[in-house]
């Protein structure tokens, strides 16, 4: 049965990150997804040793990348905080850099710049953070996400773009949210091609609205309208023997302990795994 690990974005601000480690040893969970707000939260090296000491690896490190920025000020620091996520990565042994490239917002409200334009920026921008990551032996994934994520977070919206980048860039690896691709109809097709090149697979259910104006949001593994199930069983099919990571965000909880949360997604999974 492969193992879980558990993404750091469901533990509400505040909440210690030693608590968090806690919470995924206890509950059976193989590893971690960090933030970076974890990683500011302890020194490295402090977060290397409690990892150890529970026996969890790091799947992934979430989020460098955002290329888009309207401001030169803005496009430093992000190339700041890049350098030491991938510094970060390194010394965590994680199996891959969570990649986004930025949403429409950040080139400016309006940007005045075509859709086109600001995806052919971050193609443009890749080529260097791959050489950045890959002097320190990083991986980096880049993760294509829902179109409804294009004003904030991503333009990489579908797998057809995210396959053109892995036949441009032969070091480049792919993060698989299911949230964001379930519903995409070559996924069974991507897989099918491109499993050697998933660097790291992210399960949740996806909970659909009634109301058209309320956007999906994630829940437990067994709930909702996505089969993790057959998603699982596909990519094994396919040679995947990568993590799988569990992603929640605080703010989906529902008012439920997040160690009661964690341990339910270890227990879906073994479930899921049996059926």
């Amino acid at each position: 049965m492969p193992g879980l690990s558990i993404n750091h974005y469901i533990a509400p601000t505040g909440y210690p990150l030693d608590r968090f480690f806690d919470d995924c040893a206890n509950a059976g969970a193989t590893g971690v997804g960090l933030t970076e707000r974890a990683l500011g939260e302890m020194l490295i090296a402090t977060i290397t040793e409690q990892l150890s000491n529970r026996n969890l690896a790091v799947t992934s490190v979430n989020s460098a990348g955002f290329f888009l920025w309207e401001t030169s000020e803005q496009s430093r620091k992000q190339r700041e905080v890049n350098a030491f996520l991938i510094d970060a990565s390194s010394a965590l042994k994680a199996s891959a850099l969570t990649t986004i490239g930025g949403g429409l917002t950040d080139a400016g409200e309006p940007s005045g710049t075509s859709l086109k334009t600001l995806r052919e920026r971050v193609v443009k921008a890749l080529p260097s953070l791959i050489d950045d990551a890959g002097m320190k032996g990083v991986r980096l994934g880049v993760e294509p996400m829902h179109p409804s994520r294009m004003p904030n977070k991503s333009l990489l919206n579908t797998l057809s773009q995210t396959e053109e980048l892995l036949s441009r860039f032969g070091d480049l690896t792919v993060i698989l949210d299911a949230f964001h691709t379930w519903w995409e109809p070559d996924l069974e097709s991507f897989i099918q091609r491109h499993a050697s090149r998933i660097s790291c697979v992210q399960l949740s259910g996806v909970r659909l609205s009634d109301n058209p104006a309320m956007a999906p949001s994630r829940c437990p593994m067994r709930e909702g309208c996505f089969d993790a199930g057959g998603m699982i069983s596909l990519l094994r099919e396919n040679g995947y023997d990568g993590p799988f990571e569990f992603e929640l965000f605080s703010h989906e909880l529902d008012g439920r302990e997040v160690s009661d949360v964690i341990r339910q997604a270890v227990e879906d999974l073994s479930l899921i795994h049996i059926s």
